[in-house]
């Protein structure tokens, strides 16, 4: 790597880890928390099987999964990068658009896409046993 790229890392790095920069580190996870767990339920809902094993298990056209995914994750990506600048001016007093470009990725979309999936299969799975239970399915029977 290059000084430059060095010195990119490493400033990064620093703002996020020192000072008030640390308030990043706390906040950007929550939205990703936040956000994952609403589309992922609202996935669940829609009776939508989590995005990996949809692209998995071809249940729809990839070309068109792969589209929605990147629609669906672009709300998220650029709440969090419009949050990132906005932070970074608010405590730092500048902003770096390629840092809060990176920082949304790893702070909130890939989280994001944790938490939607993980999500999805919690909710569908807790659903799908009350239903069971409900309609006396699953229980045992006493004679």
């Amino acid at each position: 790597m290059t000084a430059g790229h060095v010195g990119f890392w490493d400033g990064m790095v620093r703002e996020l880890t020192s000072g008030q920069g640390q308030f990043r580190l706390l906040l950007l996870p929550a939205v990703a928390l936040v956000l994952g767990i609403r589309v992922g339920i609202a996935d669940a809902r829609q009776g939508h099987p989590p995005f990996a094993r949809r692209l998995r298990e071809g249940i729809e056209p990839r070309e068109r999964l792969l589209k929605d995914a990147v629609k669906r994750a672009l709300n998220p990506l650029a709440l969090a990068f419009v949050l990132d600048v906005v932070l970074q001016r608010l405590t730092l007093g500048y902003v770096r658009p390629l840092v809060a470009l990176v920082v949304a990725a790893v702070l909130v979309w890939i989280p994001f896409i944790i938490v939607r999936g993980v999500m999805n299969r919690f909710w569908r799975r807790s659903h799908f046993g009350r239903r069971r239970a409900a309609h006396g399915r699953g229980a045992a029977h006493v004679h």
